[in-house]
């Protein structure tokens, strides 16, 4: 998609030169051009919503974090590692490392990088995980009231319920959500629908 748009940012400036266009007209095509770069690059990730196209999109990236995100959700966790490994970017390492430690139980390195990070909701949520886990009632109430992305909060009543003993009304739920959701997300509560029905 990204060569059609340079295709047609070449064609519509090469027709403004040959018009005698003015300076202004070139400076809104090359900010139109930008933006839309932008949100072809991002359209995958927040809003496609064929989960194997997103799929497709990870697998093929040349981002580091997003082939760590293919291995994290579709591969074995050895290769998760080692696509670990290859992710120079502190922040986005840090992410990817929270979610390894979280599948492997490993509280303590979450809740070590979870201190160190800016508070977000994916902060909030990964929180409010350890808190559940940990017993801790009101942490966990209060991670979730701060969590202001719907989606997240969800995850969070699902996960409440499945370890209430309510693993169908959980499933309905989160079958429910999977209808609305696109991109990373949706990848997202695929993977823990499968990892769901594999639970007691």
């Amino acid at each position: 998609m990204i060569w059609i748009l340079y295709l047609t940012l070449f064609i519509l400036s090469f027709t403004l030169s040959v018009l005698g266009a003015q300076t202004w007209m070139f400076i809104t095509l090359l900010i139109l051009f930008v933006a839309s770069s932008f949100l072809a690059l991002l359209y995958p990730l927040l809003w496609q919503k064929d989960a194997e196209k997103v799929k497709r999109y990870l697998l093929k990236s040349k981002q580091p974090y997003h082939r760590f995100l293919h291995a994290f959700l579709y591969e074995k966790e050895r290769e998760a590692e080692m696509r670990l490994t290859k992710i120079k970017q502190v922040q986005s390492r840090k992410y990817a490392e929270i979610l390894l430690f979280t599948q492997q139980e490993r509280w303590a390195d979450v809740k070590a990088h979870l201190q160190t990070m800016k508070k977000s909701n994916l902060t909030h949520y990964y929180a409010a995980i350890v808190a559940m886990e940990e017993g801790r009632q009101k942490d966990y109430e209060q991670h979730k009231n701060q969590q202001k992305d719907p989606h997240y909060v969800t995850w969070l009543t699902v996960e409440e319920l499945r370890r209430n003993g309510d693993k169908n009304e959980a499933l309905t739920i989160l079958e429910k959500q999977i209808k609305t959701l696109g991109g990373l997300k949706l990848l997202s509560a695929l993977h823990y629908k499968d990892k769901l029905q594999h639970t007691n």
